[in-house]
């Protein structure tokens, strides 16, 4: 029986359109999983992050040491942006409704800005889960015209004589679908999780909007 051939000789085998198929889908796919990576470990801190602040912040009972701790840190992102651009606009008011409407304005534009920071990579994992498929296809549509152009040099045709190019050809589609697989799944892993994490900023905004609310019902009384 002969032995199968390994992934080298395949690619050595290929014609040179072929090869050079499988060089850019192998560059597309190691890149795709660099950006896989980058977005996993950013959005499981960034859920994290919520999970800590929200936790301290609701159980602290002093939102000015809070205030004053985050207001010195230069690289504040998620919800302690939001908090201390919202209790510097609440500080600066006149009034709370004046307070409520520059509050939803910051922290509209605040939450843009953080989802366009989310979203960075995913138009790259998009490309690549749509056109990897399709330029496997390509490889290995070439690659077997090839394998049937070269029957017209033979006097007897056998399957032994094609099998061969269509396996190198084949491959093509292969590593189409090996680079767009990953990438579609960490593509609506990571949308999904991005609604979620933008969700959780709205929500604690109209929470935070709440306590104001309560705080400022609290100072108007005891006047």
């Amino acid at each position: 029986m002969q032995a199968e051939l390994s992934f080298l000789d395949l690619f050595f085998g290929a014609s040179l359109v072929v090869q050079l198929v499988m060089i850019i889908l192998f560059v597309i796919s190691g890149t795709s999983w660099w950006f896989i990576f980058d977005k996993w470990l950013t959005l499981s801190r960034a859920r994290k992050d919520i999970y800590q602040f929200e936790t301290d912040f609701w159980n602290s009972k002093n939102i000015e040491k809070i205030f004053n701790e985050l207001n010195r840190k230069k690289d504040n992102f998620g919800l302690s942006q939001i908090f201390v651009i919202s209790h510097e606009e609440f500080l600066k008011a006149e009034n709370f409704e004046k307070a409520e409407d520059r509050i939803n304005k910051s922290t509209e534009i605040i939450i843009n800005r953080q989802e366009e920071r989310l979203e960075e990579g995913l138009s790259f994992l998009s490309t690549v889960a749509s056109t990897s498929p399709f330029i496997g296809l390509f490889g290995t549509v070439w690659g077997v015209m090839n394998a049937f152009s070269g029957l017209a040099q033979l006097s007897q045709v056998s399957i032994n004589a094609v099998a061969p190019g269509i396996s190198e050809a084949l491959v093509a589609t292969a590593l189409g679908l090996f680079a767009a697989i990953p990438a579609l799944i960490s593509y609506n892993w990571s949308v999904k999780t991005i609604d979620i994490i933008i969700k959780s900023y709205e929500n604690f905004t109209s929470e935070l909007l709440i306590t104001y609310q309560e705080f400022n019902v609290q100072k108007t009384t005891k006047k």
